[in-house]
């Protein structure tokens, strides 16, 4: 899937084939890592802590519009 947020560097998908628990992958540099959808929290891979900050804070605020993303894909 393509990239479905953008902002201060820091780009986040969600992709297709992925299984598990809801979450998204973002990807700042050569960072990658993996965040839950329900509380933020880093699930995988590694991001420096500013931009993890960031990215929670961006998770926490687009919940239902990520939660509604990720149902559809499931189905």
């Amino acid at each position: 899937m393509p990239r479905i947020a953008f902002f201060f560097g820091i780009s986040i998908y969600m992709y297709l084939g992925d299984h598990g628990e809801p979450h998204c992958h973002g990807v700042y540099g050569d960072y990658a890592a993996s965040f839950s959808i329900e509380n933020g929290t880093l699930l995988a891979g590694m991001m420096p802590p500013k931009q993890e900050s960031k990215i929670k804070g961006w998770i926490l605020a687009n919940h239902e519009d990520l939660m509604e993303t990720w149902n559809e894909l499931a189905n």
